[in-house]
């Protein structure tokens, strides 16, 4: 999964990624499904960014908006902070365990599980928009 055009130049590269993130911020902010996929497949094919480096720089973007949600949902009294430590924990494995497997062996596998999340997020949200 790269991108077939050669890369950008930097100033080039760091300006879409800029637009891109806020873009994608917004969206994260309000809804979130599948940020980091989107995230992934806009870095590789319009920042024109390899897997690796496209996948290291999610999860940065992830995380930053994740934060920013974060501190508007605890300044709203919106978390459940027993759930949310057990599920952080076991998120972090998995995580780490994911993250180490890509790193390995991600490149063969990466399409397909990409492909596959968004045709279940797409299901999903038509499924939603017909109730």
């Amino acid at each position: 999964m790269q991108s077939d055009k050669p890369a950008l130049p930097e100033v080039k590269t760091m300006v879409i990624i800029t637009l891109l993130s806020l873009v994608i911020g917004v969206y994260d902010g309000f809804y979130g499904p599948g940020t980091g996929t989107f995230l992934m497949i806009l870095l590789i094919y319009v920042a024109r960014v390899g897997l690796n480096e496209a996948a290291g720089t999610t999860k940065i973007i992830n995380l930053s908006t994740n934060v920013a949600a974060l501190a508007v949902f605890l300044s709203h009294g919106e978390v459940m902070f027993p759930l949310a430590v057990v599920a952080a924990f076991f998120g972090i494995a998995g995580n780490y365990i994911g993250a180490n497997f890509f790193t390995n062996k991600g490149k063969n596998i990466a399409r397909p599980v990409i492909m596959l999340v968004l045709a279940i997020m797409f299901v999903k949200i038509l499924l939603q928009l017909a109730d």
